[in-house]
């Protein structure tokens, strides 16, 4: 084969056709060994950012996940929330029912101190009497109603003075403002129906000096019990 010179940069492209193994050589003449490689970096880069993508997809589908579970346990705790209020609304109430059960029961022992002969007084006693007082329009329906909702009534002599009173009683676990207006009302309405004194009394277990003085203010006398 005839040997030709090499003076042109055709003649270099002519000589590289027609001796392809001498391109390997000269990529390594011309180009460094990164260069070389970056292809293949470029490839390992795009397979690894692929990967990270994968591994972003994940945590958003885990976040998105975490916050679902995070929802229904807000939504959990809403109703644990409202689970434990109504237990304590409901563990409140039998508290009183049972609270005003024994003072209803053992009465003569919360109310020996200041009264002798004290006696329960039965609400079939003034049933009629409250009616009676209504249909002459001495009090209202709705007095008549508040008046038959007193926890207890009790008649008795004063020890001190040896007057025979009503105690009008309104029984609460903790005393508060409310117990004291409804006594001093009920108390009202009965000694209209009675015809006598109703001092509005409030037994309590838990009683607030503030309260208290509310009520002594007010009139209506208060006792602290045990239960």
């Amino acid at each position: 084969m005839e040997k030709q010179p090499v003076l042109t940069f055709a003649d270099i492209i002519r000589a590289l056709r027609e001796h392809p193994e001498w391109l390997e050589e000269l990529r390594k003449i011309i180009l460094t060994t990164e260069l070389i490689e970056l292809p293949k970096k470029f490839e390992e880069m795009l397979v690894r950012m692929e990967k990270l993508e994968k591994k972003v997809d994940k945590i958003e589908k885990d976040v998105e996940i975490l916050k679902q579970d995070v929802a229904i346990l807000k939504q959990d705790v809403a109703v644990l929330k409202q689970d434990v209020a109504y237990l304590k609304g409901e563990f409140g109430r039998f508290k009183g029912k049972e609270f005003e059960r024994t003072i209803r029961e053992r009465y003569y022992a919360y109310f020996g101190r200041i009264l002798r002969k004290s006696k329960l007084i039965p609400f079939e006693e003034i049933i009629p009497l409250l009616e009676t007082a209504e249909e002459e329009k001495i009090i209202t329906e709705d007095q008549k109603v508040s008046a038959l909702q007193l926890d207890l009534l009790i008649k008795g002599e004063i020890k001190k003075v040896k007057k025979e009173v009503y105690l009008a009683i309104e029984v609460s676990y903790s005393l508060q403002e409310d117990d004291i207006e409804r006594a001093i009302e009920r108390a009202g309405i009965l000694a209209y129906v009675l015809k006598s004194e109703v001092i509005p009394t409030i037994v309590a277990v838990e009683i607030k000096e503030e309260i208290q003085k509310s009520a002594e203010d007010k009139g209506a006398f208060v006792i602290k019990a045990d239960f």
